[in-house]
């Protein structure tokens, strides 16, 4: 059996995984992980052969989570990256990861990267040298996602109207659904935040804490706030504060180049 640990600070997302893993039956998945922290706790014991490691924990830096797995054991498990940006990918192979998948999983390309780790498994069995293909286009020709960003339909007095992604300043969550901000006019849609991020594929928008999604290519200062969080000033008419979260500090300002 192939010993398997899900680490992600998202039940739902930790359920799906579990789901669509349990479907191959050479698949055993041994533990589960809400934090960075919670995981290097109990990895080493758990004798897991691989670690699907969500990329933005709400304690921890994933990557820095499987660099320390890779450091610190003897026998570290194959790593499998996932986010929501495909962004994250470069620097999820700089850690030797075996694959990187983008949410929302399905088993199309889920099925892929268990052959893959089937075959390093097979290869560090028998003592073999594990060679994968390290060509980044390569690689990323195979991240489930469209590449063009898909247009958000969203409501304005009563007409349904198709909003362009690079149009989005932030959007915020109102009641249950999300509202889209652009320069000069907002837009109620039917999404929570949750699925609106899944559909902004452009690596520039980031959620910045639970109730605000981003578009980093439109901030503009970054002000220091409470308690170590800061708002982002964004480049809209109304000169518009988000709240960063102290848990999403760390990520914005990588994000936004410092």
């Amino acid at each position: 059996m192939l010993k398997v640990f899900i680490v992600d600070d998202e039940a739902p997302a930790r359920s799906e995984l579990r789901y669509l893993l349990e479907q191959f039956p050479e698949v055993e998945v041994v533990g589960e992980a809400d934090s960075g922290s919670e995981a290097l706790e109990k990895i080493p014991p758990s004798g897991a052969d691989a670690v699907f490691l969500d990329i933005q924990l709400h304690d921890r830096d994933g990557v820095d989570v499987g660099r320390e797995l890779y450091e610190f054991l003897e026998k570290p498990p194959m790593i499998v990256f996932a986010s929501a940006y495909e962004i994250h990918a470069v620097r999820a192979f700089e850690t030797d990861a075996i694959d990187y998948i983008v949410k929302p999983f399905n088993e199309v390309r889920l099925r892929k990267t268990m052959k893959r780790v089937s075959k390093w498994l097979s290869l560090q069995e028998k003592d073999q040298p594990v060679v994968f293909d390290r060509n980044l286009s390569h690689l990323l020709q195979h991240l489930a996602v469209e590449r063009q960003p898909q247009r958000i339909p969203a409501e304005k007095n009563g007409r349904i109207l198709l909003i362009d992604p690079n149009e989005i300043v932030f959007a915020t969550l109102e009641g249950r659904h999300a509202v889209i901000y652009t320069q000069q006019e907002h837009y109620l849609t039917s999404f929570t935040l949750q699925e609106l991020e899944q559909r902004l594929l452009s690596g520039s928008f980031c959620r910045t804490h639970r109730a605000y999604l981003a578009n980093l290519s439109k901030a503009v200062e970054l002000v220091p706030w409470f308690n170590g969080t800061v708002h982002l000033v964004m480049q809209d008419c109304r000169k518009s504060q988000i709240p960063v979260s102290r848990s999403s500090v760390k990520e914005v300002k990588k994000r936004l180049g410092f």
